[in-house]
Formats: structure tokens, sequence, C-alpha cells
């Protein structure tokens, strides 16, 4: 008989849920001085609020303590990957150009 531990699925889907609000923060708006911070922990609040829906649903196999610390280790480090993938995917943008003169304007 084989033990499956499911402690690495449940780290990664709640990361994945937490590193949403923060790609989304980081990648949609612009600069700001609170941003990341903000990003960060809007990111940990979903994430704990998966980590608690997710033992309310399979409160069968809450009381193993593998499963707290991996959804917890993943409400943790899900924004930080959310606000890294934010931040290089905005990187990749190209910059607007000045709008052009017209050629009686432009000087040769």
């Amino acid at each position: 008989m084989f033990v499956v531990d499911a402690s690495a699925l449940i780290a990664v889907l709640v990361g994945f849920v937490a590193a949403l609000p923060a790609y989304a923060l980081t990648h949609q708006t612009g600069r700001g001085r609170a941003r990341g911070s903000i990003a960060y922990l809007s990111g940990l609040g979903f994430g704990m609020l998966a980590t608690v829906f997710m033992f309310a649903m399979l409160q069968r196999f809450a009381f193993h303590l593998t499963f707290g610390e991996a959804a917890l280790a993943g409400a943790f480090f899900g924004p930080f990957v959310g606000l890294l993938t934010g931040a290089w995917v905005r990187t990749g943008r190209k910059r607007r150009k000045s709008p052009s003169r017209p050629d009686w304007q432009r000087s040769h």
C-alpha cells in the first residue's frame, strides 16, 4: 500500500492563488513607493484565505501538520513569484515614441 503525500500539490496550489494578486498589481499598475508591499500583502492575504478555505473543505486531512506547513509556505512564497513575474513581464513592454513631426518641420 502506497502513502501519498499531497503537501507539495497543496503548496503549489496555494502559491499560485497567492501569486495572482501580486502579479496583477505589479503588472498593471504604474510606479509607486508602496506598490510592491501592497502587492505582497494582498497575495499573502489571498494565500491565507485559500489555506483556510482548503482546510474547511478538507477537514478530514487538516490534522496533518505537513499540509498546514505546505499551505503556509505556499502562501508566503507565492507572492514573491507573482512580484518577480509581473516585474519581468513589465520590463518587456515597448516605450512609447514621441509623436512624429510632419516632414516640413524636420531639419535635415
